[in-house]
């Protein structure tokens, strides 16, 4: 049997219905959490000793969520507009949450450039959305940070 290969952590893409081509710096914190319930205490004891344990599940503790890096490019709004689409119109967006969500997938390739590992992600909307600092004595590039909810996140390759 032929032995797994491990695949680099730097050598990824993401893109969502429309937004494409971005230079994306990293992307952290795929994450789903399952509700469970019945977990905390055994059930019963059964013949022998045997103790018995139920858990059941019940959707996601959580939506499942994701943050992203992306280096900021002049005239480059895309991540800006659709947070502020999102947002209630009382809090100075647009309040289109529903018409806003998005698909999109993350994708992991190998040292050939194929892909490798590809997650999809279905009814995405931008959570928060935040810039890096800005200072006089820095020298890095300034980033957009997005933190992502989906509806679903799933794992096909």
């Amino acid at each position: 049997m032929p032995q797994p290969k491990p695949i680099s952590t730097s050598m990824f893409y993401v893109e969502f219905d429309g937004i494409t081509e971005k230079k994306i710096k990293k992307i952290s914190g795929i994450t789903m959490t399952a509700q469970t319930a019945g977990h905390e205490k055994a059930l019963a004891s059964g013949k022998g000793g045997m103790t018995q344990w139920q858990s059941t599940s019940s959707g996601f503790e959580e939506n499942p969520s994701m943050t992203l890096e992306v280096y900021l490019a002049k005239g480059d709004m895309q991540f800006y507009n659709w947070f502020k689409a999102v947002m209630p119109a009382n809090a100075g967006g647009e309040g289109k949450w529903t018409e806003n969500r998005k698909n999109g997938s993350v994708v992991a390739y190998g040292t050939d450039g194929k892909e490798v590992i590809r997650w999809n992600m279905t009814g995405a909307w931008i959570k928060s959305y935040k810039v890096s600092d800005f200072s006089g004595d820095s020298k890095d590039l300034a980033i957009e940070t997005i933190e992502f909810v989906m509806e679903w996140v799933e794992r096909v390759k």
